[in-house]
């Protein structure tokens, strides 16, 4: 239980000794009412003051630290014997004494109901905050494993340089970047499974897994394409799916791309300076059971760049509920073709973050041929 204490924010955590404090300030107008107003109003103000104060004391005493329990206690007990400051003879005569038992009662009564109602109020937020920490170390844990599935990408195969990324928008993400090397061979590819939270992100590991298993045989990008859809259709959710763009080279073939409703692949050619749309209007996978795919092979040039992204990079708005659009980034590596591909990446992420807000998983990879 100290657990949620000690791990909840520090706004948080003022806000609920706020409330704890206005939950126990009416005792001390309460105790005004059991001593018929004979209390001075210093006295009055002191004693509302403490009653907030102790309420709080308690709670960190209890709650937090119980070594200062004792001394709490202590604190309450003196502060019950100080003597008024007026003797109760000074308390008006028209109250006889059967109203003065009744206001007595009625403040006492109503000073029992605030304790026992903040009781309730305490094992209510014990109950809750217990599952709430529960389901939260639950949700750690799976963006503990996202982050294991889509680690950074930046390395070197022959004479073709690598780097990619996913930053999600929530714990747990639904993109995934990937790169496989086998016998000579690789593949790069972006996956982008629709919605967000922890349900994309389970389907998004059966994506890795299912790739991993096809790319360890050497096969067409067309193949694999076609064996994920089979996989995944019987095993996603109504209305869940998931779009690929994907890179393979290898020496016979050379290299190709495909891409499953995803966005256009965008490919800088050094010799022009100029960025290129590369598109193939496919089906995301996991839609139909009877999709088929395609790739188609490309040409490159030293210095090219080709460049994979998700709609989380060009799917965000502006002020004015402008979208960004691929026109941006397409400036934006064709003015930073030459930076270092890290560098490049982190300038795609910041067009998008200048134009807007972060709405969904922002992933890309990056290929340069040298």
């Amino acid at each position: 239980m100290r657990s949620i204490w000690h791990n909840m924010p520090r706004r948080s955590f003022a806000l609920l000794l706020a409330a704890v404090f206005m939950t126990f300030l009416p005792i001390g107008f309460l105790s005004d009412v059991y001593s018929l107003g004979s209390d001075s109003p210093a006295r009055l103000l002191t004693v509302v003051a403490f009653s907030g104060l102790i309420a709080i004391s308690f709670l960190y005493s209890i709650r937090i630290d119980r070594r200062f329990l004792p001394l709490v206690i202590a604190v309450q007990i003196a502060f019950l014997l100080l003597p008024t400051s007026a003797p109760r003879t000074t308390r008006p005569a028209i109250v006889d004494s059967a109203m003065r038992g009744r206001l007595t009662f009625d403040a006492l009564a109503t000073g029992a109901s605030v304790i026992v109602a903040y009781i309730f109020f305490m094992r209510l937020f014990r109950r809750e905050g217990t599952r709430y920490f529960r389901a939260h170390a639950e949700i750690e844990l799976a963006r503990q494993i996202h982050q294991l599935l889509v680690p950074r990408i930046e390395t070197r195969i022959g004479s073709f340089e690598f780097y990619g990324g996913s930053l999600p928008s929530g714990e747990v993400g639904g993109d995934l970047v990937d790169l496989v090397e086998v016998d000579g061979c690789w593949i790069g590819y972006l996956a982008d499974v629709s919605g967000h939270g922890v349900g994309s992100g389970l389907l998004m590991g059966m994506v890795k897994s299912a790739a991993r298993i096809k790319l360890l045989t050497v096969a067409p990008l067309s193949a694999l394409l076609d064996d994920l859809n089979q996989a995944l259709v019987p095993v996603r959710k109504p209305g869940m799916y998931v779009t690929m763009a994907c890179l393979r080279y290898d020496q016979a073939a050379g290299l190709e791309f495909s891409l499953a409703g995803h966005l256009p692949m965008l490919h800088y050619q050094a010799a022009t300076g100029t960025v290129v749309e590369r598109s193939i209007a496919q089906l995301p996978i996991a839609m139909f059971e009877a999709s088929r795919y395609s790739a188609q092979p490309v040409s490159f040039a030293s210095g090219d760049l080709f460049v994979l992204v998700t709609d989380g990079l060009t799917e965000v708005f502006d002020a004015a509920d402008v979208q960004l659009g691929l026109d941006p980034l397409k400036e934006t590596i064709r003015s930073g073709a030459r930076l270092p591909l890290a560098l490049l990446f982190d300038a795609l992420v910041a067009t998008a973050r200048n134009h807007g807000e972060q709405t969904d998983d922002q992933t890309a990879l990056l290929l340069r041929c040298s």
